[in-house]
């Protein structure tokens, strides 16, 4: 299934077409950023196409709406003797669309200008309605009809929403498109801006992500996963000593044990968490904790009883056992990105016997000169984010189903 590349230019205007390039890569997000980048020969009539302040839109085969389009924001100029001889080579690219709202901030008094907010009745704006509403409200007042004149975006085409749950929120100079992923996330919610070529125009689209999860299945034995790996780490911390205020003898210290893990892995590990801010120490008649300072009512003496127990279960959390797995899917022709699913949608992975469903967040394309995709490389759930899920008992799954198959064979 092939790809190709429409530029057009800074008044939105188709400029023509690329077909000829050294390699293309670009990554679709999920209610984030995405971006692309192109390496082409430099000096040829295609590499001149693209300008500041135009862009592309990248299109699938059998696909009716573009997978990405966005700006250029960088042009890098690349020549070495050896490989990209000539005139050299040229890398062009940017971010996706979905930067627009990146760009913006949350006026506190959106008619105002930044000189008059000052004049705003209140600190921050309060806003409040279905999802869906509230942010088409947001990004209307940040660059769309209701903008100040000088922060309107044209071209940008914002039909109305009610998608969604209630929610509310206060802004003050927070940035729109930071405040829509969070919205977005927390209500099983998106949004894409995306480049419409009949009309010239950006769409922005506010959508609920479908659950695909019993049609779109990965697996090896259906060919469209590559490679997989699952990991299973034992913990880090199984016993928890808290220390808290009093001297030598009279400091108060406290033991959780997750007895569990212990069992399961064979292993005691003990950690040490200094907290004298806790006034809290021990009575040496009963072994039992007491106030370290009389003056102490009794609410904050069973408030300082239950931090102790949160700093242990806290140090436990982060030393817990954990488990992620990593998969590569690749395309067929029963299933491909962009026809079949897209970010947003919940998918099902299917390894080792045991199911895992979760959401497409995003999916990173290379596409070789002959405009076919050498590589599509979509990442579920947390997969490769800074804060995997722990999928501990998923995992464990995973490695039982697979000893009940090695015991048969």
């Amino acid at each position: 299934m092939g790809y190709r590349v429409e530029v057009f230019d800074k008044n939105l205007k188709r400029v023509g077409e690329i077909d000829e390039w050294i390699s293309l890569d670009f990554t679709v997000r999920l209610r984030q950023e995405g971006m692309w980048q192109l390496l082409i020969k430099a000096g040829t009539p295609q590499s001149s196409l693209i300008e500041k302040g135009g862009g592309v839109v990248i299109w699938q085969e059998g696909v009716s709406k573009p997978l990405l389009s966005g700006q250029v924001d960088t042009f890098q100029k690349y020549w070495t003797k050896v490989q990209h001889t000539g005139p050299g080579s040229l890398y062009i690219g940017g971010k996706c669309h979905n930067s627009l709202p990146y760009r913006r901030l949350a006026f506190p008094s959106p008619a105002r200008p930044v000189a008059e907010q000052y004049k705003s009745s209140m600190p921050s704006r309060l806003v409040a309605g279905k999802a869906g509403t509230v942010m088409y409200n947001e990004i209307d007042r940040a660059m769309g009809s209701q903008a100040l004149p000088d922060r309107k975006i044209p071209g940008l085409d914002l039909p109305p929403s009610d998608l969604g749950i209630p929610m509310f929120d206060t802004l003050r100079f927070d940035v729109v498109g930071s405040k829509l992923e969070d919205w977005c996330e927390r209500r099983n919610m998106g949004y894409r801006f995306i480049y419409n070529a009949d009309h010239q125009q950006i769409d922005v689209e506010i959508f609920q992500p479908r659950d695909l999860s019993k049609s779109v299945r990965l697996s090896p034995e259906l060919g469209n996963l590559r490679e997989y790996i699952w990991t299973l780490n034992a913990p880090k911390v199984t016993r928890v000593i808290v220390g808290c205020a009093g001297e030598n003898l009279e400091r108060y210290y406290y033991q959780k044990v997750d007895s569990a893990s212990e069992a399961e892995w064979g292993l005691q590990i003990e950690q040490f968490v200094d907290r004298r801010d806790i006034q809290v120490k021990v009575d040496r008649a009963t072994g039992k904790p007491t106030k370290a300072d009389s003056a102490m009512t009794t609410e904050e003496f069973e408030e300082a009883k239950r931090a102790v127990e949160e700093a242990a279960d806290d140090a436990l959390k982060e030393g817990v056992k954990s488990g992620n797995f990593q998969i590569y899917p690749i395309d067929t022709d029963a299933c491909r990105f962009g026809r079949d699913y897209f970010v947003g949608d919940t998918v099902t992975v299917v390894v080792d016997g045991t199911e895992y469903s979760d959401v497409v967040r995003e999916v990173v394309i290379s596409v070789d000169d002959g405009g076919n995709a050498a590589d599509v490389s979509p990442k579920i759930g947390e997969q490769g984010s800074g804060e995997p899920l722990n999928l501990y008992k998923t995992v464990y799954e995973m490695q039982k189903q697979l000893r009940r198959l090695e015991a048969r064979m």
